[in-house]
């Protein structure tokens, strides 16, 4: 699921994204979920590193993306996730509705550049459940599992 949310992602902003709004697209996305459905998308477990949500089977798929469905790419200090050779449909994913509904509105919502859309997207997922409970309490550089669950308890709250 990871290879076809990445697509998604690349593909919906027509390779106008960087990586950073991936890896916090493809948070959002795992958040979401278990806040909705009690259920992750991908089978990441995502840690509190360097400030941020993280995983580093992001990477890896990306490096076996690069040069077919995406093209990674640098450019002084920021990595783009572009498009690449081989270009699906975005249809091409077979995504059931509601995912592409959601994710289109993660993409919606934090697509775009320049800096201030990057800082109101860091803001908006520092201030998640899950990173709100480990950023006072652990080191940037010492890597803690994140607990999505966290979220959907928060909603579970909110709603009694």
């Amino acid at each position: 699921m990871l290879d076809k949310l990445i697509k998604y992602f690349v593909y919906g902003t027509k390779g106008y994204i960087t990586k950073t709004q991936l890896i916090k697209f493809l948070y959002l996305a795992d958040l979401y979920s278990v806040k909705w459905t009690d259920k992750q998308l991908t089978e990441l477990n995502w840690y509190y590193y360097r400030y941020s949500p993280w995983r580093e089977d992001i990477d890896a798929t990306l490096d076996k993306m690069n040069g077919k469905e995406i093209s990674i790419e640098n450019e002084s200090s920021t990595t783009f996730i572009k498009l690449g050779v081989k270009v699906e449909n975005i249809d091409d994913l077979q995504l059931p509705v509601s995912l592409r509904l959601m994710l289109d509105n993660i993409r919606r919502e934090w697509a775009g550049s320049g800096q201030d859309k990057t800082n109101q997207l860091l803001d908006y997922v520092y201030s998640t459940a899950p990173m709100v409970e480990v950023k006072e309490k652990y080191k940037p550089e010492e890597k803690v599992k994140l607990n999505l669950q966290l979220e959907r308890e928060k909603l579970i709250k909110e709603l009694d």
